[in-house]
């Protein structure tokens, strides 16, 4: 079984979205409008940034990927450090798990980085961060932590290291950990990340369980990649909603 592994272009970018798509949600409409959101973040991102993903193909089929961004240009973190990279995801779809798949995406990835790029002031990158918050429907911090990825005091949210060259002793991300506080504000926001497609369609689930409550209230929904100042302003750095100004974790079924 041949796998081979590319970096996100303008001509696979549907690869990228097909890695992550179970069979069943493909004509779904609301996982199709999520689809496009990912997709418009994936050309913008290549276009500003560079590849911002690599893809796994086993006999030419998209089987998994991972995907990440410089940290500095998460705009919803704020750091000093221009040699690190933020690991958003990585995911193996059902059919290829339990071959190498994931493996062989993280090793090409930090062979790759380890080489000067223009992106990190034309230096090697010198660490990789990832979320270590457990999230609904996934596992990866496990799965980054049995890959030597190492907790880092600070966001819980780049709260997962691997150093790629050794780090002084006082050295860190510079990312504090934040309380997300109550503000004063009435209504539903939806605080999403457009890097997954599955938001569309987890937002309108939150949406419904809502308005089963109270069918009357203003909801409102923000993307943190194109409105980052709010995201900042309460220290998010992934999806929550806030209603009548308190921060809540809605888990909400596929």
């Amino acid at each position: 079984m041949q796998t081979e592994i590319r970096n996100l272009c303008r001509e696979n970018v549907e690869d990228a979205i097909l890695a992550c798509t179970p069979e069943g949600m493909k004509d779904d409409t609301l996982y199709k409008q999520g689809m496009e959101v990912r997709r418009k973040w994936l050309l913008h991102t290549y276009q500003t940034v560079g590849p911002c993903a690599k893809i796994a193909y086993i006999n030419r089929i998209p089987a998994g990927m991972i995907q990440y961004t410089p940290l500095h240009h998460v705009p919803y973190f704020t750091t000093k450090r221009r040699d690190a990279l933020y690991i958003h995801c990585i995911f193996t779809k059902k059919d290829f798990r339990l071959k190498g798949v994931a493996d062989k995406l993280l090793r090409e990835l930090i062979k790759e980085i380890k080489k000067p790029a223009p992106i990190f002031q034309n230096k090697p990158c010198r660490l990789f961060v990832t979320s270590a918050r457990e999230r609904y429907f996934s596992n990866q911090p496990s799965y980054f932590r049995k890959k030597g990825f190492r907790p880092i005091e600070g966001c819980v949210d780049a709260g997962l290291a691997l150093w790629l060259s050794k780090p002084s002793l006082d050295e860190g991300l510079n990312i504090p950990r934040v309380e997300m506080p109550r503000v004063k504000e009435e209504g539903v926001k939806i605080f999403y990340s457009p890097t997954c497609q599955w938001c569309i369609r987890l937002n309108e689930n939150v949406k419904k369980l809502i308005q089963e409550l109270k069918p009357d209230i203003k909801i409102e929904e923000i993307n943190i990649w194109d409105q980052p100042e709010e995201a900042l302003k309460r220290g998010i750095a992934s999806r929550v909603t806030y209603i009548n100004g308190k921060p809540t974790a809605i888990v909400t079924l596929r």
